[in-house]
């Protein structure tokens, strides 16, 4: 019995021992499930408010989009609310346009000529009650904005095959972008009578400043040869192949490098006539006037569209050009376009062109040119462009003169705007020249390309594209 007694003993607490592991077990099992529901719960919240910023973000650049293709589609003033583009369907957003206008942003759609637009898009995510959920995002974008009509391009003055500046000769060329005056294939001789050149100068050849006083203000680069004479000078740097003398002291009042390394110069762009390249910013095309026979000749007055809308004269049928007379003065009523194979004005006295009002216009005299070779083809039936004798371009008219011919000025001309000739030309005696941006339209006369000629305003490129803090 006592050894019975013992051995119950004995099972009784190896029953105890034995729970001890087994309630250890169960605790950790409890404390494990716990922290898996946690996780699910944390994940199931993480995933949520995943979710929900990913549909906030989607429905913000939702609204970015459909703003930029109302724009594309002219639509932006005839939204319920002018300007604002919003949806509360499965992408909830509000996307709002503003201008740049001054140099500061204003609420509201593109107005004549705005540069910039941005766009400012809130998108939310919703709920399948289509309710919105979770934190908004908020997108920002700003996009360059095109309008119809000629984009200024170019530099001041491009006389691809070179030429001559002298006698008294003023040139202001000191906002050209890039250089003012650009030689693409030839010489450049500015040797005569105090001649002043505001603006840096590129050309694919030699200088000659001659032996009286020839000023360039700014920088040159020169591939050949510059010769500064006794009193030519350059006020900024000086790149060239060579110089004379050599060291210029101070005829140049940067560094001289000697190299014939230099600023890419365009190529030359051949413009011919295609009048539907011509579109006002409204996107009209200009009206066109042919002219024939006696109407070739021209004797001043209105000049122009008869509504203000531009005009394109074809007189390319003219074969001697427009003629006039002396002591002429057109006052151009609208901006106005002349396409004719030469401009044989040299023999004419005081020949001016004026705005009939107090209104900018602008003002084209172009000789085309057909032959799509990159560089200028003056053809037999072509002549150059020659002016003589108080010829002006009176504020606040601004003129492009392009022919793959020759410039031929002399005798105290005043010019606001560009000149681009093909072949050797002459600014000579007196005349005053101050660059202004006007461009041709299908063409960037600062790269050499044809451009794509727009029938409505637009946005352009991409400026920027950001996400931005949504305010409380």
């Amino acid at each position: 019995m006592l050894l019975i007694t013992r051995l119950r003993r004995l099972r009784d607490g190896e029953r105890g021992s034995a729970l001890i592991p087994v309630l250890g077990v169960m605790a950790v099992g409890l404390i494990v499930g716990a922290l898996v529901s946690s996780s699910v719960v944390q994940g199931l919240t993480f995933s949520n408010a995943t979710r929900s910023g990913i549909q906030s973000q989607a429905a913000a650049d939702a609204g970015v989009a459909a703003a930029r293709a109302g724009l594309f589609a002219g639509t932006c003033t005839v939204q319920p609310t002018s300007g604002t583009y919003s949806s509360t369907g499965s992408l909830n957003y509000s996307a709002t346009v503003s201008r740049f206008v001054n140099g500061a942003w204003q609420a509201g759609c593109p107005a004549y000529l705005t540069p910039q637009v941005r766009i400012v898009s809130i998108g939310r995510a919703t709920n399948a009650a289509g309710n919105p959920i979770g934190s908004p995002s908020r997108v920002e974008a700003i996009y360059n904005f095109l309008w119809p009509g000629v984009t200024p391009s170019g530099v001041a003055m491009y006389l691809y095959s070179g030429g001559v500046v002298q006698a008294n000769s003023s040139l202001d060329l000191s906002e050209s972008p890039g250089a003012g005056l650009v030689i693409k294939k030839g010489n450049f001789v500015c040797g005569k009578n105090n001649t002043v050149i505001n603006g840096d100068v590129v050309v694919i050849g030699n200088v000659d400043l001659g032996t009286n006083s020839c000023a360039i203000n700014g920088s040159a680069w020169v591939t050949g040869s510059m010769n500064l004479g006794n009193k030519g000078s350059v006020s900024g740097n000086l790149t060239a192949g060579s110089v004379t003398p050599n060291p210029p002291k101070s005829q140049v009042g940067g560094t001289y490098t000697q190299s014939s390394a230099l600023p890419t110069a365009a190529p030359w762009s051949d413009v011919d006539y295609v009048p539907g390249d011509w579109i006002d910013s409204s996107g009209d095309p200009y009206q066109v006037i042919t002219l024939s026979g006696s109407t070739c000749t021209q004797y001043g007055g209105n000049f122009g569209g008869f509504t203000g809308k531009p005009v394109i004269i074809n007189a390319m049928g003219c074969p001697s050009g427009i003629s006039g007379t002396n002591n002429t003065t057109f006052k151009l009523t609208s901006d106005v376009v002349i396409f004719a194979p030469k401009f044989s004005w040299g023999s004419i006295n005081q020949l001016n062109f004026a705005s009939a009002d107090t209104t900018e216009r602008r003002l084209w005299f172009i000789t085309p040119d057909s032959v799509k070779d990159g560089q200028p083809t003056c053809s037999a039936s072509e002549g150059d462009f020659a002016i003589n004798n108080s010829f002006q371009i009176q504020a606040p008219i601004d003129a492009m003169l392009y022919t793959p011919c020759a410039f031929n000025g002399s005798n105290g001309f005043t010019w606001r705007g560009q000149i681009y000739s093909g072949t050797y030309s002459s600014v000579m005696n007196n005349p005053a020249f101050t660059f202004i941006p006007v461009g041709i339209a299908g063409h960037d006369l600062g790269t050499g390309t044809t451009t794509t000629v727009l029938t409505s305003p637009q946005p352009g490129s991409l400026v920027s594209n950001r996400n931005v803090a949504v305010a409380p």
